[in-house]
């Protein structure tokens, strides 16, 4: 698989990730979301993760990133997608750099018909649930710049929605601000791909996407289109044995208990965690009272994940101030 991203200087980068790269154990990625383009008003520490991304490189031999959403905080402005990518190109230009899209670069409320929408969405709006909070956040980027910058496998949706292997690792990207409900594409299309894993090479899945489906910030229009996701495919983490669960959006970071599931821990299902940490400006709000929320930080970081071997995977929330592991967690199977 061949992530692609052009430069401001028009050259074209190619890191390739192969899924036979990991021939030996412990191998280590990168994970996190939100973070903006350094020197704009929406980026605090986006240019500190940029740079702990390329130190990981160099003390863990870090094999990926993977930013899940809300890149370059650009909003129709073409320098600011130039500048994070200049920002981000510190790591890039050496590991894959797997993307997917949030709110800031699609959602949109007119001018999706006509086959101008690059993720084939014939309505006019793209996806407006009853529940959702879909509005104008890409301010009229509809997912253009994304897609035209960035190419991923082939194997799902272009950007919007794709899966690949490392090692023993099965990672699928989703699209968050697209309809998830049970006969849609996206939907039909993640059953397929959960139903095709050989669970004796990849005993672990990841899914990623923008918006957590748990969350225990009191934001009650985030906090409906959580369990709007729960309704619509929460049950295939449960079939399928996910084992974590990645999300940004909130800016701030949550861990869940083990085996979340219909809101009950040890019930099932994967761990999940918001990992919005990237650089856009922290979250600053009250709490919901939520048993199955274990950790919760408001400070910059990342997500670094190293996988020992077919039964034993760590997580570890690092601080982008000082490097410092402020949660930690081994999953064993």
């Amino acid at each position: 698989n061949s992530p692609i991203s052009t430069t401001p200087s028009s050259l074209v980068q190619e890191t390739k990730l192969s899924e036979n790269d990991s021939s030996s154990y412990p191998f280590t990625f990168l994970v996190y979301a939100d973070q903006g383009a350094m020197g704009y008003g929406n980026n605090d520490g986006g240019d500190r993760t940029s740079s702990w991304s390329n130190r990981e490189i160099e003390m863990n031999n870090i094999r990926s990133v993977h930013h899940f959403g809300d890149l370059s905080y650009a909003q129709g402005a073409g320098h600011m997608w130039d500048t994070w990518l200049d920002m981000v190109s510190v790591f890039s230009a050496k590991v894959p750099l797997m993307v997917g899209i949030g709110n800031h670069e699609y959602d949109h409320t007119d001018g999706g018909q006509d086959g101008k929408d690059p993720s084939g969405i014939k309505t006019k709006g793209g996806f407006r649930p009853r529940w959702g909070d879909f509005a104008t956040d890409s301010n009229g980027e509809c997912g253009v710049p994304v897609a035209k910058r960035f190419i991923m496998p082939a194997n799902g949706n272009g950007v919007f929605w794709y899966s690949f292997n490392y090692g023993n690792v099965h990672t699928i990207m989703l699209s968050s601000e697209h309809d998830l409900s049970k006969h849609s594409e996206q939907y039909q299309w993640l059953e397929n791909d959960l139903k095709s894993v050989n669970r004796t090479l990849f005993p672990w899945i990841i899914i990623e996407t923008h918006r957590p489906m748990y969350n225990n910030e009191d934001i009650p229009k985030n906090t409906k289109v959580g369990v709007g996701m729960r309704n619509e495919f929460e049950n295939l983490l449960y079939d399928y044995g996910v084992d974590l669960f990645l999300a940004g959006h909130y800016h701030s970071y949550m861990r869940s208990c083990s085996g979340l599931y219909k809101g009950q821990c040890k019930n099932g299902g994967p761990i999940h965690i918001t990992i919005g940490t990237a650089g856009a400006a922290l979250d600053r709000v009250p709490l919901l009272r939520s048993p199955w929320a274990e950790k919760y930080f408001v400070q910059w970081g990342y997500g670094r994940i190293t996988v020992n071997d077919d039964s034993s995977l760590r997580w570890d929330f690092v601080a982008d101030t000082d490097g410092e592991v402020k949660d930690t967690i081994t999953i064993s199977k």
